[in-house]
């Protein structure tokens, strides 16, 4: 007889909020059944295990085009009704839990943005390549566990969304609405602008607004514009935003990490920013010349977070995935007039898995010109992300 051993558990990084279970469990589902059942008289009933087993096959579809190797210009998979109603129901709580994580993971530069809004009267974020608003989603999710004193309000907030497809970004705007309607700490407080052009074009019809954030997710990997000779975008966009910066968000594959890792280099060496750690929010520590912009190995993160809700549970079964761990890579950088906090000299961040077998684990690590090699002085497990003294 053959004993299979039980899988270790690795601990949830991210605490999701409560509003999670009823927007992913609830509120999508039934967006989704009544926007996209091919029959009239199902629209009305509650989300099923039939409906499940129908919508599945678009996401089996989906979820192999993703994992395929990226051809030149991603296609645009939310034309077609099929992968929008895919992208809803899996993909959305999916990368929604890489934003939560990475919120968890720089909670200040949350906090800045919020500082920022509430100074300013107003939280203006950016979504450039929104979808259905996944990035500010996953924001407005955090807010509404955000402790206030008695008789503050949060402030306006107004979402500008950028993406060539306008039917993902209504899709997104009415859970958003949803949303706001349904808990008391954000009605009548949210605003979503609607804006159906290519995000390269978002610093121009932003111009005259201030932002709080701005958010830019999975888009130089599925784009087919030049993001290398684009300087003059990457100086509108950072003048104009404040409070807790720029967040881009990539898959956690080799060419748009290195991309990220390029673009990190050359902000610094053309001066767009300044050559201090301090601009960094994340990942690196240090303002020095990332190694990884070429090679074989490249700046990714494995972050362990047990992702909430029924059905998503369900179609990771199906597609024979489980998802102990959000995955991704991402570069956070800082706004002039909030800055991330100075790390001691001896800290460093992992940006590997354990490389050794032995008891003790040894890692790679973040470190100018050259990763830096580490190995524990305890047995005490260590991630892709944790911070580490040496």
């Amino acid at each position: 007889m053959i004993v299979k051993k039980p899988k270790l558990q690795p601990p949830s990084f991210a605490p999701f909020p409560p509003a999670w279970l009823w927007l992913m469990d609830e509120a999508i589902p039934q967006l989704v059944k009544s926007e996209y059942s091919p029959r009239e008289s199902w629209k009305d009933k509650p989300f099923s295990k039939e409906d499940a087993h129908f919508f599945f096959k678009g996401i089996h579809e989906l979820s192999e085009l993703f994992t395929e190797e990226r051809p030149k210009g991603m296609p645009a998979y939310f034309q077609h009704p099929k992968y929008r109603s895919a992208y809803l129901l899996y993909f959305l709580p999916l990368q929604a839990a890489k934003f939560l994580t990475l919120f968890s993971l720089h909670p200040a530069a949350f906090e800045a943005a919020l500082d920022h809004g509430r100074k300013n009267g107003i939280l203006r974020i950016a979504d450039l390549g929104s979808g259905p608003g996944t990035a500010s989603l996953s924001f407005l999710l955090l807010l509404l566990q955000q402790k206030l004193k008695t008789g503050e309000q949060l402030p306006q907030i107004e979402l500008d969304w950028f993406d060539t497809n306008e039917s993902i970004m209504k899709d997104g705007k009415a859970l958003v609405d949803q949303l706001s309607n349904c808990f008391p700490k954000l009605r009548g407080r949210v605003h979503v602008n609607i804006h159906v052009t290519p995000w390269w074009k978002s610093p121009t019809l932003l111009a005259q607004k201030e932002l709080s954030l701005t958010f830019m997710g999975h888009i130089l990997n599925e784009s087919s514009a030049p993001q290398r000779d684009s300087s003059s975008f990457w100086k509108m966009i950072l003048e104009q935003t404040g409070g807790g910066g720029t967040l881009l968000v990539e898959p956690a594959a080799r060419k748009p990490s290195q991309i990220l890792s390029f673009l990190r280099n050359q902000f610094f060496e053309s001066e767009l920013i300044e050559n201090d750690p301090t601009r960094l929010w994340g990942p690196c520590l240090h303002s020095g010349e990332c190694p990884l912009t070429e090679g074989r190995d490249w700046c990714h993160f494995s972050i362990p977070t047990q992702i909430p809700g029924e059905w998503f549970k369900g179609f990771s079964e199906a597609l024979s995935t489980e998802r102990q761990w959000v995955k991704f890579s991402y570069l956070w950088l800082t706004s002039l007039q909030y800055r991330s906090q100075r790390q001691h000299p001896s800290a460093r961040r992992v940006i590997s898995d354990s490389l050794s077998q032995g008891p003790k684990p040894t890692v790679l690590l973040c470190e100018p010109q050259t990763p830096g090699r580490w190995t524990s002085p305890t047995r005490n497990s260590i991630y892709r992300g944790d911070i580490v003294n040496i």
